[in-house]
């Protein structure tokens, strides 16, 4: 398949934009045993997903952060859970219903994503994919707008106590990106990641986030809803806790063998 095929498949064949609203700054994979020691923040957010004017949400999720490691637990019916343990250089998915687990590299994400970057510049597709996407503010104080391509990101924020909760939520966002990326979800990766950069120099996170893609002569709307708290219940370290030994005993399978919704 040649790279234009490929970019042509990236913008039209992606499985849910909505999903891109949930998995939502680069920070590079090395050895713990190699830099200092980093002291992470810890807290949770809840993140509900809505498709249009729909009033309740399309999938809900918990976030919770502990240790440099992040845990995407689905809320409802859902059964797939994700780890992102970027300190050990991998991300772990998990489903409950079949109890399978699997994992891909952080370094492969990177190389995947670094592949379409070239491609897209190589075939003059930085525009449609966001490569070269700019955040200008909104006419809120607290509004920010991104466009590329054939879509526009419209996001208003919220301050954290804490620049490290703003860069960590930031690193969450673009790994989860480059995952989707790879998996075929949402949109291109890059103007998120873009836009996460952007909060996270200002000391913020998003509090709603609106996604519009034309698509023909429609246009879909996404929208996500974050709630910040600073910090984890005893009920939030059970759920790690229940993840963990789920990571354990769970049966592990090829990447391209774990189950889709």
């Amino acid at each position: 398949m040649n790279s234009k095929n490929l970019l042509c498949q990236m913008l039209v064949g992606y499985r849910s934009f909505a999903s891109a609203m949930v998995l939502l700054v680069c920070t590079s994979a090395t050895s713990m045993a190699t830099t200092p020691l980093v002291i992470y923040p810890t807290f949770r957010v809840e993140t509900d997903v809505y498709e249009g004017d729909e009033p309740a949400p399309q999938s809900q999720h918990l976030i919770l952060f502990d240790s440099g490691v992040v845990y995407d637990l689905p809320v409802g019916r859902s059964t797939k859970i994700t780890v992102f343990d970027v300190p050990r250089g991998r991300v772990v998915l998990l489903d409950k219903a079949t109890r399978v687990r699997t994992s891909i590299a952080t370094d492969a994400l990177i190389q995947k994503t670094a592949q379409l970057r070239a491609m897209a510049a190589e075939d003059a597709g930085g525009e449609t994919l966001g490569l070269n996407a700019k955040v200008t503010p909104g006419e809120k104080p607290d509004s920010v707008i991104l466009k590329f391509g054939n879509a526009r990101y419209h996001a208003t924020s919220q301050a954290v106590s804490d620049p490290t909760i703003a860069a960590e939520f930031a690193s969450f966002t673009a790994w989860a990106s480059r995952l989707n990326s790879a998996c075929r979800i949402g949109s291109p990766p890059f103007a998120r990641i873009t836009l996460a950069d952007y909060l996270a120099a200002e000391n913020r996170i998003p509090h709603k986030l609106t996604l519009e893609v034309r698509q023909l002569l429609k246009t879909r709307t996404f929208r996500s809803e974050h709630a910040i708290v600073e910090r984890l219940s005893d009920l939030d370290r059970k759920k790690i806790s229940e993840v963990g030994g789920f990571m354990a005993t769970y049966e592990e399978v090829d990447f391209s063998e774990f189950p889709n919704d």
